[in-house]
């Protein structure tokens, strides 16, 4: 947006009063049609509604490159299914048409994965690959419709299967979770946190790896023996509970070791883990609310559930940023608990993660729907500042989208149309 040019004492006072009044116009009028509008931030940190488009934002980032669409679906149990991870010089897609890696580079196609035998389309994927490379993916059988039963672990720098798993149980995608570790894959077959649903495999070879121990010496401490009644994972940790004499206990194991982190009694004896926000720091859904845990096991702080998004939050520095309502996000402090700062978004506004830099990554459709506009969000106060922004097809910028990024460029992957109007996935690099 254009600014104001400084004027000389030789220009006579209505003289410049009238300039100014026609720069004023037109300095508006510009703002108008670049949609750009200035942010505007409160004493307390609260971002209003219109603060949500920083100057700015409207810079389309340059393309570096495309890849062919992909027959696939982005919606329903395609959601589940569609991920993309990055490692070294590889971008991979995953999809319900498969699992396939591209040049970071240039976007040519490296490798398509081989499936598990007997296994079908991709239903349920891991959110990252560890520092190895190492992905999972949980696959349908060859005739299943909507379960997921076939779990398979591949080498992301050449797309080789490393192993497979075939579990005895079909789950829908919502239910399923897969974590990978450095040393570990997790997998957790229902929501409900059953003992049978839960897996834990050596990430290079897929050994089978037991239940982590119950805390203490031995079962004898307790009159009639330890009774594991859930198990949960999310990022590096396990979270189990088990009864004691019918005392309710809490322990927290490190996923890659197996090994007991902390554990301690409950007080209430009707104590149940419900759901599980985050593994690092550990924080709990129990009953209506949410409760955050120290290293040591030291309750923190509480929460109302209905507070927090469990499908839109994230753990940024040293802020818990969720989605607030409809369109907002807000950040809570780690320690404490309480609200540091609410950012007023555009409704329909995704979280897709944090960046190298630690900052969460946001975006939305610009109302014409044609562009995804980009925004970092400052996890210490909320402030919003511009990402730039890229094309998108206006026939499905309501869909999901996926974005990804490394030290050079954003990875984004849309929905789109072809010619003969059937749907599928485009990928596409952008510079950062």
């Amino acid at each position: 947006m254009a600014e104001g040019q400084s004027r000389t004492g030789l220009v006579a006072l209505p003289v410049a009063v009238l300039l100014l009044a026609l720069l004023t116009v037109w300095v508006v009028v510009l703002s108008r049609e670049d949609g750009a509008e200035a942010p505007v931030n409160t004493a307390d940190s609260l971002v209003s509604a219109t603060s949500a488009e920083p100057s700015g934002s409207t810079e389309e980032l340059a393309q570096a490159w495309r890849a062919p669409v992909v027959r696939a679906a982005a919606e329903g149990a395609g959601a589940h299914a569609t991920r993309l991870w990055v490692h070294d010089d590889t971008v991979v897609l995953v999809s319900s048409a498969g699992v396939t890696g591209y040049g970071a580079a240039d976007g040519e196609p490296l490798w398509q994965a081989r499936a598990p035998e007997g296994a079908g389309r991709p239903c349920v994927a891991a959110g990252a690959v560890n520092s190895a490379g190492v992905g999972a993916v949980l696959y349908a059988t060859e005739d299943g419709e909507n379960g997921c039963s076939v779990l398979g672990v591949h080498d992301t720098t050449n797309g080789t299967l490393l192993w497979s798993e075939r579990f005895d149980r079909v789950v829908t995608p919502a239910e399923a979770r897969v974590t990978v570790g450095e040393r570990t894959v997790t997998v957790g077959l229902d929501s409900a946190g059953t003992v049978d649903g839960f897996h834990r495999f050596e990430a290079e070879n897929g050994t089978a790896l037991p239940l982590p121990e119950p805390p203490g010496d031995t079962v004898g401490e307790c009159g009639e023996g330890r009774e594991t009644e859930s198990v949960r994972h999310a990022g590096s940790r396990v979270v189990v509970v088990t009864r004691c004499d019918e005392a309710p206990e809490l322990s927290v194991y490190h996923a890659d070791t197996g090994l007991l982190e902390w554990t301690h009694p409950a007080v209430d004896p009707e104590f149940e883990v419900t759901g599980i926000l985050a593994g690092d720091p550990v924080l709990l859904f129990q009953g209506h609310e949410v409760v955050a845990y120290s290293e040591t096991g030291d309750e923190l702080w509480r929460l109302p559930a209905t507070e927090l998004n469990p499908r839109a939050s994230v753990v940024a520095d040293e802020a818990l940023v969720t989605r607030y309502g409809d369109a907002a996000f807000a950040g809570y402090g780690l320690v404490g608990g309480d609200r540091l700062w609410q950012a007023d978004l555009p409704e329909g506004t995704d979280l897709y993660g944090t960046d190298a830099t630690g900052r969460p990554v946001l975006g939305h459709a610009t109302p014409d729907g044609e562009y995804l506009r980009l925004l970092h969000l400052e996890p210490s106060n909320g402030d919003v500042l511009p990402a730039g922004t890229v094309p998108l097809d206006p026939h499905r910028a309501a869909d999901t989208r996926q974005v990804a990024w490394d030290a050079n460029q954003v990875y984004v992957l849309t929905p789109v149309r072809d010619d003969e109007n059937d749907g599928g996935l485009r990928l596409r690099a952008f510079e950062s």
